[in-house]
């Protein structure tokens, strides 16, 4: 019976066995696909089954994705480096917090790692001198004599230097796929692991144990229940079982198991013991049983009966593996594959192990729980163990067929360190948003200001933000929750709310005595934010976004002329336009030698004219500008401008009269493009903002942003607004509807990371701006899974390049009460109660 860990001692990345026999392990980082990019998919089965074949010379290989302890704690550590230093406290109470929540919720936070390795060439002494073989046959004699009589020969400091060679040529070969060495303490945690799987544990502890003791310090019990195994260690107690592959369909595509494993609501090992059969064995076994196959099928005619569907099928493959071994110089694996699942009771382990055969057997994997076998396939399943006189279980397949099963294929998205957005949803659809959330276990990191920080692998130096669809979908919920990790980050904000919701949910939060009394810390929070309300009607704010006053030069000359085009049209209108640029030059150098004019000045000019279509159209704009949000955009030179000293700045803007999104811009009331003109100004003040310190970290939330590709002059001013970026150590968050008014072919100024929540009338325009696949004629996966997300739900598309759905996540109800949008009716509770 196979009860003996197979570790010896381990060299960095190598692994001794007790045998003599000498292991390479390897971590490969995933290769992020979306699960609806079927391309890709093959692209990668493509590129594994080259490498895989590579690797017959070594004959046998290990893969295996483990879950490992994400340690939130010590990532929160290195994130509150970032807070401001004010707000400290605060900061690490709602770390603490998401730590508290998710340990509750999840048990064990882990993130999948993939590990390989590959027993190193059994010749590899064929090099040495006639002295050094007979002296490596003595020791490899002498290490199965000692094995036997469970004793061991130390192993000499040089020991491992025979291997490097060898390990540099595998190592090559590994970087192919995205994998490099593990650390001698991550080998000792790999192997350690098997024996504390998913307890709480310290993994900085845990990979510092050399001693073989320590290492395999587990009291393993397969005596209390058939099937299962009772690990019991200082750290605490599991319940383990090993769901084993038994069958699988005939041709093994789209078998995707290391993909499916990770879609379990718990943790979930799964792990493959592979070595290479030679060509002849394989043909030779073939021919073996095609005969019995022709005998089978000849006994059923001569008796009358007809031939099975297997015999059938039987026939079918044998004939197919001669043509691919034969033609095709396909490379034969034989294989075992095994789920390791976990629970904290045997029932816990009993429910997770029928899920697993259940979800797997819907995809025509047929899998077992064994029950007298399960203490010999936990050690048949360590580290350095070889597949070797297996009879059961076993998978035998071309190295096209092994590769469907998508080894290091993941859809980890977000950041290594950063606030708790929520979860990655592998599903094509929920019912609920909770249901969303607790369908996923891999839990989504984001840090808002990290994208322009030169991080190593990103696909972006971009800091700029967007997030798009249409309303109802949770656009504002998300916006507010990077605004309060931004107000607790070293950053100055300012966010544009045009539609002054922000100010009003919030002051209602500091107005309630209960809340005061239960959230003390996220009071003190939000009670640091300023507000600016500005209101046409109030004459203080008149002037106060005038860009004659706020700009210089060229910025103000053309970001006045688009306030004025944007309310009166200059086309075939030369001498009037000639008049009104002429005067606004005139005012602008006025107002750069210290005269106190504005733009309120070039107006009054144009009404004195002589020319009467001149002095006509100047009329018509006073009394535009009369009565009306665009007294906040003119003045006499005299006013102040805005001034945001806060670290936290909210904008909000009273008296708009803002047209809906759908309405084409040729039916607009008077009253809303005048709403839109004052979004130009306030855009350029983002800018002026983003611009003051570049020692100061600064981001804009401009919320409402199609309003401003709707003006005539908007979409360069989305252009400039992101063009500070990098350089001014500024970011943009920019919130709009429309997808297309974020997409542009503009390389220099792309949004480094993108939301994109539904929009029904734009799923194949959402498609291609993430670069996802697109069915120009039909409906494939990536649009069915937009068009079945819920509210909270979206496409999420990191500074990696990264896409997958996640479902956005607050932990805390204080937030979500400030969050509000709406104010639910009896009604719609009614409606509610009794659906």
């Amino acid at each position: 019976m196979l009860t003996k860990t197979p570790l010896k001692t381990v060299c960095d990345n190598l692994l001794l066995t007790r045998t003599g026999d000498v292991w390479a392990y390897y971590r490969i980082a995933p290769t992020n696909i979306n699960s609806g990019d079927i391309k890709q998919k093959e692209a990668f089965k493509k590129k594994f089954r080259f490498f895989i074949e590579q690797l017959e010379g070594y004959k046998n290989f290990d893969l295996e994705m483990m879950p490992k302890q994400m340690n939130l704690n010590r990532r929160n550590q290195e994130l509150e480096k970032d807070f401001d230093t004010t707000l400290k406290i605060i900061g690490k109470y709602y770390n603490r917090e998401t730590e508290r929540i998710l340990e509750n919720e999840l048990n064990t936070i882990t993130r999948n790692q993939f590990i390989l390795g590959v027993k190193l060439k059994e010749n590899v002494f064929e090099n040495d001198d006639m002295k050094s073989i007979v002296q490596n046959s003595i020791a490899s004699v002498t290490d199965t004599i000692l094995n036997v009589l469970n004793m061991s020969r130390e192993v000499g400091d040089d020991f491992f230097e025979r291997f490097k060679v060898y390990e540099k040529e595998l190592y090559q070969l590994t970087m192919g796929v995205n994998g490099r060495r593990l650390s001698e303490d991550e080998l000792i945690y790999l192997n350690r692991y098997n024996f504390i799987r998913d307890m709480q544990h310290s993994i900085e502890e845990e990979s510092q144990k050399r001693a073989l003791y320590n290492i395999t310090n587990t009291l393993i019990d397969p005596s209390t229940a058939m099937g299962y195994l009772k690990l019991t260690t200082p750290e605490g107690e599991r319940w383990l079982t090993h769901v084993v592959i038994n069958d699988m369909t005939l041709d093994m595509n789209y078998t995707h198991i290391f993909e499916r494993a990770q879609k379990f609501s718990f943790p979930v090992e799964f792990k493959i013991k592979a070595n290479f059969k030679t060509k002849e064995a394989v043909l030779r076994k073939a021919s073996l049983t095609k005969t019995r196959v022709r005998q089978m099928a000849s006994e059923k005619i001569k008796t009358g009966d007809d031939i099975e569907d297997a015999v059938k099928d039987t026939r079918f493959v044998l004939n197919r593996l001669e043509s691919q071994l034969n033609s095709q110089n396909q490379k034969f694996i034989e294989w075992m594959g095994t789920f390791c699942v976990t629970g904290a009771t045997k029932e816990e382990c009993r429910h997770r192990a029928k899920q697993v055969i259940r979800t797997l057997t819907n995809k025509k994997i047929e899998c077992v729980q064994p029950l007298a076998d399960q203490l010999q396939l936990f050690y048949k399943f360590l580290p350095g163990h070889s597949l070797a006189f297996e009879k059961h279980w076993m998978q035998q397949t071309p190295s096209v067929a092994f590769a469907e099963n998508l080894f290091g294929v993941s859809q980890q998205l977000g950041n290594n360190a950063g606030f708790y957005l929520g979860r990655i949803n592998r599903y094509l659809n929920n019912n609920t948003i909770a249901d969303s959330i607790a369908s996923s276990r891999d839990v989504v990191l984001f840090h808002p200001f990290i994208a322009n920080k030169g991080i190593e692998g990103a696909m972006t130096d971009s800091p700029h933000i967007s997030i798009t669809g249409e309303t109802g979908k949770g656009k504002s919920f998300l916006v507010k929750m990077l605004l309060m990790f931004l107000a607790m980050l070293d950053v100055k904000t300012l966010y544009i709310d045009p539609k002054s919701e922000v100010e009003m949910w919030f002051k209602r939060v500091l107005e309630d005595d209960d809340m005061r009394r239960k959230y003390p810390l996220f009071i003190q929070l939000i009670e640091g934010f300023s507000y600016v309300t500005l209101n046409g009607n109030d004459s203080a704010n008149h002037g106060v976004l005038d860009p004659i006053v706020m700009l210089k030069g060229t910025d103000a000359k053309d970001t006045a002329q688009s306030i004025v085009e944007q309310i009166y049209n200059l086309d075939d209108k030369d001498d009037i336009k000639r008049v009104f640029l002429r005067t606004l030059t005139e005012v602008i150098t006025e107002r750069s030698l210290g005269q106190s004019v504005g733009f309120r000045t070039v107006v009054e000019r144009m009404r004195a004219h002589d020319e009467k279509v001149v002095s006509d159209a100047g009329e018509l704009l006073h009394e535009q500008i009369k009565n009306s949000v665009l007294q906040l955009v003119f003045s006499d030179g005299e006013v102040k401008g805005l001034d945001l000293k806060s670290k936290v700045n909210v904008i909000g803007i009273e008296g708009l009269d803002l047209p809906d999104s759908s309405v084409n811009s040729k039916d607009y009331s008077d009253g809303e493009r005048k709403s839109l003109a004052l979004m130009i100004p306030l855009a350029k003040f983002c800018e002026t903002f983003g611009m003051q310190n570049k020692n100061q970290e600064t981001v804009e939330i401009f919320d409402e942003g199609w309003m401003l590709t709707t003006a005539r002059a908007g979409k360069k001013l989305i252009k400039q607004m992101r063009r500070v970026g990098r350089s001014y150590n500024n970011a943009l968050i920019l919130v709009t509807q429309s997808v297309k008014d974020v997409n542009t072919d503009d390389d220099n100024g792309n949004f480094g990371v993108n939301f994109a929540f539904d929009e029904k009338s734009e799923r194949k325009d959402i498609l291609r701006f993430l670069n996802l696949e697109v069915e120009e004629e039909h409906e494939n996966v990536n649009e069915e899974l937009l068009a079945n997300m819920i509210k909270g739900e979206c496409y999420f598309k990191d500074i990696y390049g990264r896409i997958g759905k996640i479902a956005v996540d607050c932990l805390f109800e204080e937030w979500m009460y400030a969050f509000k949008t709406v104010e639910k009716s009896h009604s719609s509770r009614a409606e509610k109660m009794f659906e």
